[in-house]
């Protein structure tokens, strides 16, 4: 595959795992104001957590993956912006690492709700869980910004 095909091809991977973090970042103001039926009821029952999470971690963990891959292809053919290549494949990772230690314990937790009781302390679960989407799309987003320096960047000559 031609590189620059396949770095078009990356591109596009990271828009669409950008639009799953971006989407919950935009969301958060919303949402942090919803009472407890409507966050839970659209979260929990409406499945949000259960759909969108095990889709949006695959197209981010391959994104990572293409990242990287994509940083060893420009290496080899001695093309422009490695580093911001690789810094993008950074944020992407740190933008998973975030959704792994703030969000899916909150799914595992969400998944008990779905059939049993809502705890008094819902709304400290609804933070941890917005705040940890938002902080993966902030991630993401700097990830993305990176991807574009990657290729704007030129070699003086």
């Amino acid at each position: 595959m031609k590189l620059s095909l396949f770095r078009f091809a990356v591109i596009m991977l990271a828009t669409l795992s950008l639009s799953f973090g971006l989407g919950h970042l935009m969301e958060l103001p919303a949402r942090m104001a919803w009472d407890q039926y409507l966050w839970v009821g659209s979260t929990v029952q409406g499945g949000l957590y259960a759909l969108s999470g095990p889709l949006g971690v695959l197209v981010q963990i391959v994104t990572v993956i293409a990242l990287i891959v994509l940083a060893l292809l420009l290496r080899r053919h001695g093309a422009n912006g490695i580093p911001f290549t690789v810094a993008a494949a950074a944020m992407f990772a740190i933008g998973l690492l975030v959704w792994w230690i703030l969000v899916y314990p909150v799914n595992v937790e969400l998944a008990k709700w779905v059939n049993g009781p809502v705890p008094a302390n819902w709304a400290e679960w609804r933070s941890l869980w917005e705040w940890g989407q938002a902080a993966n799309g902030l991630a993401q987003l700097a990830g993305f910004a990176a991807l574009i320096a990657s290729v704007l960047v030129r070699k003086e000559g």
